[in-house]
């Protein structure tokens, strides 16, 4: 049974400053995705709601390099300690 959360917010709406976007429900995982966007900086969030007790968050941010050296990667995984 691919049951998804019922949306609790409306496209248009306005929620912390955040401005939803787009809803879509993805029955293949059950979540409703909801598409928003940071008033005043334009950050972009996508958020995954589900009826699962696990929590989990994920940050993300551009970082293009000046150059095709390589090191704004080799950075992004020492300040960051991911593999």
């Amino acid at each position: 049974m691919n049951i998804c959360p019922a949306p609790t917010l409306k496209v248009g709406e306005k929620l912390h400053g955040f401005h939803v976007l787009r809803i879509e429900q993805i029955p293949d995982v059950r979540v409703t995705a909801y598409e928003l966007e940071h008033e005043r900086t334009g950050a972009k969030v996508l958020h995954l709601h589900c009826d699962d007790r696990e929590n989990l968050y994920s940050i993300g941010f551009r970082t293009p390099p000046k150059d095709s050296t390589g090191v704004a990667h080799i950075l992004e995984h020492s300040v960051l300690a991911g593999s």
